[in-house]
């Protein structure tokens, strides 16, 4: 079982890997091709802001499983080395279990936007892509986090 999870750990962590940097690239190069567009030909790219917004949406979600699995978030830790000196165990339990929920809170309301935008129709402004083609994945990818959140703090795949 444990040579399993591993597994699925490993597929998950570089398939997120491979979708942020994929998502992550195409942001760069579109944005290095609406810069020269627009202040070499006079002519920009139609869309591109809405289009890297949804590119960096897309790899903001897809890297969060990556840092949920790896246990790499950012964290401000002003009182946590006290309490973890005092209460290693339950620091580690109080922390998983508070960002597991804010991941799954997000997830839901990201859900929640998605589907109410699905059932409204709601498009972008510019060029009126759907606001739930992009919700509803990253309502996914934040679940993926989640799920993959537990097996955080292993050793690196």
């Amino acid at each position: 079982m444990q040579i399993c999870m591993t597994r699925v750990r490993l597929i998950a962590t570089r398939g997120l890997e491979w979708l942020s940097g994929a998502l992550l690239f195409a942001m760069m190069a579109l944005t290095f091709c609406d810069v020269v567009g627009r202040y070499i030909f006079n002519a920009p790219i139609f869309g591109a802001a809405e289009m890297i917004q949804f590119l960096l949406m897309g790899c903001v979600f897809g890297a969060l499983g990556v840092a949920s699995v790896r246990d790499s978030h950012i964290a401000v830790e002003l009182i946590s080395p006290a309490l973890e000196a005092r209460f290693p165990i339950g620091h580690r339990i109080f922390v998983g279990l508070f960002s597991l929920a804010g991941l799954v809170l997000v997830a839901l309301q990201l859900t929640q936007i998605g589907l109410h935008s699905l059932t409204l129709g709601r498009v972008t402004v510019v060029l009126e892509w759907p606001i739930a083609a992009i919700a509803l994945p990253s309502a996914a990818l934040c679940f993926l986090a989640a799920v993959l959140m537990p097996l955080a703090g292993r050793a690196e795949p």
